[in-house]
């Protein structure tokens, strides 16, 4: 019998179809890898990796909204890092493209969010809330969706509108925070953020501390998004404090700095505030906390020079050292933040208190006047500060209480602008007794103590970045006036004219002070030189002899004199430039 042979080939099978199905499992894997790789790049804050990896996986499927909305919001990020808005609009082309070729598209929100989002930040808030109202139609109850709307409300100024937005937002989200997803969270953190925007703006004080408070109890954001948390405990002690909740604000610092560790934003918060009250033992602590924000700027940039970076930490160092009793550590500290910011009245009004404390009068005058020049608004509390301060020097100085009137007289001016009456009131009954008392015609007014930087000039400049208040600073330059308008000035300057800002000089030993503070002669009767008019330079004055005795001025016209003899005329001041409101 023959013998079977077995074909050990199998006949070949017809498979185009598990072909064409592998094929496309393999682009469908290598998309969402790439859109993997894409959201991994972002968490870690690579946009630019997260940009080349979306665009692999746009490229492998065009009709994906995960991969086309992770391009997109790459590009707004990196637009936001860069103050661009190419990206965005490349965004808004490649998506509004990717709807025409691709109808199933149409019916998903999260396309429309993300066109929503683009339009938002190149300005266009119509387009915008056209996207997000189409997005919310195609999904009613995702509260991301009501978030993004409420924020076109607020850019178009309808604030009540996006009040109810915000709260529907929140009422959609799960109830137990346990239930919420890492995208629920941002969008609870967010909304609770705006509301707490809203009441502030409303003045409703006390809805933005809970408001802010709800947002703070919410999981931190990513790393990458660290600042966004300082920012939040930074406006709650902000609000706090404009609450008169001095030891709440306090507080909320002290939680921040338990929360993100040592963030030079928050210990420059948490500074600022305990030296409001001027209480010595919050002195100490408010040193020790500018000194670690001075060493991580010194590790951040050991070649700095003196000259750039930071004004307000040795600002505030100077303050602290002031009321510790160590005037030579507050002088040294002030010289450092007049040399970054000596175009700020701020330091200068720091610098005079602190000499008429140490009885240097001529001094404290030059302080004042530096301040007083770089204010640009007539009437305002910065202003009133200044001729307060010059009031004081005057009282110190022998037969110048009309001066000393004079300058409260503008003092009062100035407060009844911003309708301080309570202030204004307070002045013109000080100006009326100054003038009875030059007159003989009544006692001498008890002196008073020199006053305090106003709280409002730093409460603002304190919640910047380092880099947003160093650029605010070194903003516009007051520019020389030209000669013709010298003559065709009606007014007198408002502070003695030097054309550049004094240097103040040192502090001067106790014994000397003492000595000063026994008699300060007339001015009138003895030849002394003027202020010196010098630059900052970059190395401090060693303590040396004592200044100049306070110069004599012409009544309301603020000229240095000598034996009634003007002595020390230059330009005038040019127009003041305001470097510290917003």
């Amino acid at each position: 019998m023959p013998k079977r042979t077995i074909s050990l080939q199998s006949p070949p099978l017809k498979r185009p179809h598990l072909e064409k199905d592998g094929a496309a499992a393999y682009q469908a894997s290598v998309t969402q890898t790439w859109i993997a790789c894409g959201s991994c790049a972002n968490a870690l804050g690579l946009t630019v990796a997260a940009i080349k990896a979306y665009e692999n996986a746009v490229h492998h499927d065009a009709s994906s909204s995960t991969a086309i909305c992770g391009l997109s919001y790459s590009l707004r990020l990196n637009d936001i890092n860069l103050n661009e808005t190419v990206g965005s609009q490349t965004s808004i082309e490649r998506l509004n493209k990717a709807l025409e070729l691709h109808p199933s598209l149409l019916k998903d929100a999260g396309v429309f969010k993300e066109l929503a989002e683009c339009y938002l930040l190149i300005g266009l808030n119509d387009q915008a809330h056209q996207a997000i109202q189409t997005a919310i139609q195609l999904t009613p109850n995702d509260a991301s969706l009501w978030l993004l709307s409420a924020q076109t409300l607020i850019r178009a100024g309808a604030r009540s509108h996006a009040a109810g937005s915000l709260t529907h937002c929140l009422s959609i989200l799960p109830e137990s925070l346990s239930q919420f997803s890492s995208s629920d969270i941002e969008t609870a953190r967010a909304a609770h953020a705006e509301l707490a925007a809203i009441a502030t703006a409303d003045g409703n004080i006390e809805l933005s501390i809970a408001e802010l408070t709800a947002t703070l109890s919410l999981p931190p954001p990513p790393l990458s998004r660290i600042d966004e948390h300082i920012a939040l405990w930074c406006a709650l002690a902000t609000v706090k404090e404009r609450a008169n909740d001095i030891p709440g604000a306090i507080q909320a610092c002290e939680s921040a700095e338990i929360a993100v560790g040592n963030s030079p934003r928050i210990l420059m918060t948490h500074a600022y505030l305990l030296l409001l009250n001027n209480d010595k033992n919050n002195a100490e602590i408010a040193i020790h906390l500018l000194s670690k924000i001075i060493d991580l700027e010194k590790e951040k940039d050991s070649d700095q020079p003196d000259t750039e970076g930071d004004f307000l930490p040795w600002y505030l160092m100077g303050k602290a050292y002031s009321l510790v009793d160590q005037p030579r550590l507050a002088y040294d500290s002030y010289q450092v933040a007049l040399r970054r910011a000596s175009n700020s009245p701020i330091t200068w009004l720091a610098v005079g208190k602190l000499y008429l404390q140490l009885k240097q009068l001529s001094d404290a005058l030059a302080a004042y006047s530096q301040a007083l020049r770089l204010q640009l608004e007539e009437g305002s509390p910065g202003t009133a500060t200044a001729w307060d301060g010059l009031s004081c020097v005057y009282e110190r100085c022998d037969d110048q209480l009309m001066d000393a009137s004079d300058a409260c007289a503008r003092s009062a001016a100035c407060f009844k602008i911003v309708g301080d009456i309570k202030n204004a009131t307070y002045f013109e009954d000080r100006a009326d007794s100054l003038v009875k008392a030059s007159k003989k015609e009544g006692p001498v007014p008890p002196l008073r103590d020199p006053p305090d930087v106003p709280s409002f000039m730093l409460r603002d400049l304190v919640a910047l970045l380092p880099s947003e208040r160093i650029a605010f600073i070194q903003g516009p330059q007051p520019q020389t006036q030209t000669p013709s308008a010298q003559v065709n000035q009606a007014q007198p300057a408002q502070a003695p004219p030097h054309s550049q800002a004094p240097t103040p000089a040192p502090p001067q030993p106790m014994h000397q002070r003492q000595q000063s503070a026994q008699h300060t002669p007339n001015p009138q009767h003895q030849q002394s030189p003027a202020i010196p008019v010098i630059i900052p330079q970059r190395n401090p004055y060693p303590v040396g002899p004592p200044g100049p005795p306070p110069p004599g001025y012409a009544y309301s016209q603020y000229v240095p004199m000598q034996g009634g003899v003007v002595t020390h005329m230059q330009q005038p001041y040019a127009p003041a430039i305001n470097n510290w409101r917003r």
